[in-house]
């Protein structure tokens, strides 16, 4: 009983310590491109369309083959 007390008092402490008042002036940093997740995904995936179209060939990643890139 006295563990999961602990535990259970150790877990809302955590969760307590964790928020935080942002003001308006620091709002700005926290909304930038970089902040998100998903955006080294998105911007892999970007880079990876555009390695594609410039080698010419499907794939583009370790696949012999490629091209100019030319019409």
């Amino acid at each position: 009983m006295t563990r999961s007390l602990v535990f259970a008092l150790a877990a809302l402490c955590a969760c307590i310590g964790g928020c935080a008042h942002v003001r308006p002036y620091e709002r700005e940093d926290l909304a930038r491109p970089g902040m998100d997740p998903t955006h080294e995904q998105s911007q892999a995936a970007f880079y990876a369309h555009v390695h594609e179209a410039r080698e010419g060939a499907s794939g583009g990643q370790g696949v012999a083959g490629g091209g100019c890139g030319c019409n």
